[in-house]
């Protein structure tokens, strides 16, 4: 398996992530998006050069009152840099083997070398739905106390952290 920039060369039709907004946007949106620079997706490819999973970024910029207070705290009243992972899914026979986490890590490091060039701060996240939305607190995403749209975010340098020690980087385990 493999991770890469979206292409003309790749086969959508075939995708089945088991929720039909996800599948739609893949295969109607996704390259249309990036010829219009609206945002990049990623895909996974298995060994037989299928796509069985992806995910999308876009820039964009979050005002401090849209942050969980636990983020906005010391900010100024301006728009901070974000990332935003538009979409994320992966094929429905692949789901509980650790593959959505993989996509995550990738989506997680592109966005924190985004940020370092860009400015952006945070990674946010709009769960499609309830069970999007605990694989997301499951990486430390925060829900914004009142947002009826439910988006979550979280701080580009406490997921990177995260994904160092989980990886056992400056000697931690």
């Amino acid at each position: 398996m493999r991770i890469e920039r979206l292409g003309q060369h790749h086969a959508l039709n075939k995708f089945d992530c088991g929720v039909k907004a996800l599948n739609q946007w893949l295969i109607n949106y996704a390259k249309e998006n990036d010829r219009r620079d609206l945002s990049r997706t990623f895909v996974l490819i298995d060994d037989a050069d299928d796509v069985v999973g992806f995910y999308s970024l876009t820039m964009g910029g979050v005002q401090v009152g849209n942050l969980p207070r636990k983020l906005a705290r010391g900010l100024p009243s301006v728009a901070i840099g974000m990332v935003l992972l538009g979409r994320l899914a992966l094929a429905s026979e692949l789901q509980g083997q650790g593959l959505g986490r993989d996509l995550m890590v990738d989506a997680v490091l592109l966005a924190s070398a985004a940020g370092q060039n860009a400015a952006a701060r945070f990674i946010a996240v709009d769960p499609i739905d309830e069970s999007a939305r605990g694989f997301y607190a499951a990486f430390g995403f925060l829900n914004i106390e009142g947002d009826e749209m439910g988006r979550m975010n979280l701080r580009i340098d406490d997921a990177v952290a995260a994904l160092s020690e989980a990886n056992g980087v400056n000697g931690k385990k």
